[in-house]
Parts: C-alpha cells; sequence; structure tokens
C-alpha cells in the first residue's frame, strides 16, 4: 500500500477521535453546569421561603 495512504487515514481517524472527545467533553460539562444551576435555584428559593417565614412572624 501506499504510504501516504496509510499517514492520511491515520490523521484523519486521529482528528476524528479527537473532535468526538472535545464534543463529549463539552456536553459533560454544560450538564454539570446545568446541575449546579438546578442545585443552586433550589437553594436560593429554600432560603427565600425562610426568610419570608421569618419575617412574617
Amino acid at each position: 500500500m501506499d504510504f501516504t495512504l496509510i499517514i492520511t487515514v491515520a490523521l484523519a481517524a486521529a482528528i476524528i477521535v479527537i473532535v468526538l472527545l472535545l464534543v463529549a467533553i463539552i456536553v459533560y460539562q454544560q450538564w454539570r453546569i446545568g446541575d449546579k444551576n438546578a442545585a443552586l435555584a433550589r437553594f436560593i428559593q429554600e432560603n427565600l421561603e425562610l426568610s419570608d417565614k421569618f419575617n412574617n412572624k
């Protein structure tokens, strides 16, 4: 086989793997940020409810 064809295919496969890994990392980070935002929103809501109960008494 032609040596340049082997190198070209290997580089193309490596680039595809790198791109897929980067996409997976981005998706994972977005999921983590969304999860943290949901927990933070729940925490803030609970604090507001407790503050309202405290101020109304």
